[in-house]
């Protein structure tokens, strides 16, 4: 798998079935050595903390034991969404003038087991620019630490495809898009200047990268101190397709007073630094560099997505009928009908890995269908994020890496969910303050656009039932005598709440009388 000499060491002493990694790198801070080792998506469920205890003696064994080692394992793909992404960030970084001849439909893969073919062609001029700055080691390098397949990656002049390629290398990664930027005009450098023009957040935050140039409006400022008691500065920054926590650290005080002073709550600036994930809380985060205020061209963010066409079948997650002896027993009167519940009705629920609706994914989508007052059909399924589950997360839900680990991403099932709730309205418990937030956010990204009538019965449970101390899920079910044995799950939530719906409606039509 891996011929790097240090890789041998730590193979030779695993079994087989144990040698699930790739050595990505390593880097030493005083006497602090951090290495970082690879691990495929479908492998990373046998990264066990025995498994990992046991490479951590491994490496101690290898490495002088002056030197405080810090292990870091890291999940990759293979896609080429990814691969897109890599490259345009690869060029966007290095070399603006190749980055703006950059083609994506001249870009082609091949993906093989064990192996990654990617083609690029670039217009004579940016040709013979890659290859007289010798473009094509500095891209090996760039990709030879990124994935576990060997790639093999071509240069061809653009309309002459028959020329000998410049490059063959290996390696590659995971992401997804393209990279887009937008305009700005510096005002005010604070620390130094950024040296290209910001890339969309939406797109940045999707890769690490050693150089990235990002702007938008701040965030909740403030200065903070470490456990050292040093002062740094920390920030957030939106510009309306993202939102990015960004640290400045410094040992000169004045530049933190300087961005204080500058970087208030709601002021337009671009800042330049090292993009990477923050092990704490699972997300990217930018090491401030380079800082500036700026004036931001908002129209140059193009946040519109053409539409998607309204699909006509399932494709992915296929509705199943909902099976429950006891819905009959719960919800048959011999009253009439309340014209509330006449017609069809989508109740839904969403978990996800945290609460940020910029940053944080959905993990799972649940719901059933009602029809007339009857529930009829039920749609579940696991979503692969691409991004860790935060600890905080699976603590409530319940749901791991392990579980979303094969399960389709957001694009593949969202087609089939949008289909389960054409000519539907929708109800969902809080759904106001957040499942409906994070649907029509994933279906603006994706094309669809919802525009179905909502009802939440959070505040409708408030207003037929006054005098509750809560109105949590969990307390209306125990107020109607609905069992819902797996709380903080989507489809079992969603069920739940379709026979709180159903009871609130059958309850509201009593007290009219």
């Amino acid at each position: 798998m891996d011929n790097n000499p240090f890789m041998y060491l730590i193979n030779e002493a695993l079994f087989d079935n144990e040698r699930i990694f790739k050595f990505s790198g390593a880097q030493l801070n005083g006497d602090n050595l951090t290495i970082t080792f690879l691990v495929r998506a479908e492998d990373y469920h046998k990264l066990t903390s025995e498994l990992q205890d046991k490479v951590e003696g491994i490496v101690k064994e290898i490495v002088p034991s002056t030197f405080y080692v810090n292990i870091v394992y890291k999940k990759t793909f293979t896609e080429e969404k990814y691969l897109l992404s890599l490259i345009n960030g690869y060029f966007y970084d290095k070399s603006s003038i190749l980055f703006s001849k950059l083609s994506e439909d001249r870009i082609t893969f091949d993906l093989s087991p064990g192996l990654v073919k990617v083609r690029i062609g670039l217009p004579p001029d940016a040709f013979g620019y890659a290859a007289a700055n010798e473009f094509e080691k500095g891209l090996a390098d760039y990709l030879d630490g990124l994935i576990m397949e060997d790639a093999e990656v071509e240069l061809f002049r653009d309309g002459n495809e028959s020329d000998v390629p410049i490059v063959k290398v290996h390696r590659i990664t995971r992401a997804e898009g393209s990279t887009r930027l937008v305009n700005v005009k510096v005002k005010i450098p604070i620390i130094g200047n950024v040296s290209k023009k910001p890339q969309y957040l939406a797109d940045a935050i999707k890769r690490e990268a050693e150089s990235v140039t990002v702007c938008g409006s701040v965030i909740n400022p403030q200065i903070l101190n470490t456990k050292q008691g040093k002062p740094f500065f920390k920030f957030s920054i939106t510009d309306t397709t993202g939102t990015l926590e960004c640290v400045y650290f410094t040992r000169f005080e004045k530049r933190i007073k300087d961005l204080e002073s500058y970087f208030f709550e709601g002021a337009n600036v671009a800042v330049e630094g090292r993009m990477s994930m923050n092990d704490h809380t699972a997300r990217m985060s930018l090491m401030v560099k380079n800082a500036v205020v700026c004036d931001i061209d908002y129209s140059s963010i193009n946040t519109e997505v053409k539409p998607a066409p309204i699909p006509e079948e399932y494709i992915k997650i296929f509705p199943k009928p909902y099976v429950e002896l006891a819905q009959s027993d719960m919800f048959s009167d011999d009253s009439e009908l309340p014209a509330s519940l006449k017609g069809r009705f989508v109740v839904f629920d969403l978990e996800t890995t945290g609460l940020n609706f910029a940053e944080d994914k959905i993990i799972e989508i649940g719901a059933v269908s009602v029809v007339d007052g009857v529930i009829k059909e039920t749609f579940q399924t696991f979503v692969n994020p691409g991004m860790h589950i935060p600890e905080s997360a699976s603590k409530v839900n319940q749901i791991y890496d392990s579980d979303v680990e094969g399960a389709p991403t957001i694009d593949n099932v969202f087609s089939d969910f949008y289909l389960f709730t054409r000519n539907a309205k929708l109800v969902g418990h809080n759904v106001e303050g957040f499942d409906e937030i994070f649907i029509k956010r994933a279906g603006s990204e994706l094309g669809y656009k919802f525009e179905n009538e909502i009802i939440d019965t959070l505040p409708l449970s408030r207003r037929i039932i006054p005098g509750l101390r809560k109105y949590k899920l969990e307390s209306l079910c125990e107020y109607f005598g609905i069992t819902n044995e797996r709380a903080h799950r989507a489809y079992e939530d969603a069920a739940a709440t379709a026979k709180v719906f159903i009871a609130l409606m059958k309850k509201a039509a009593k007290n009219n009388k």
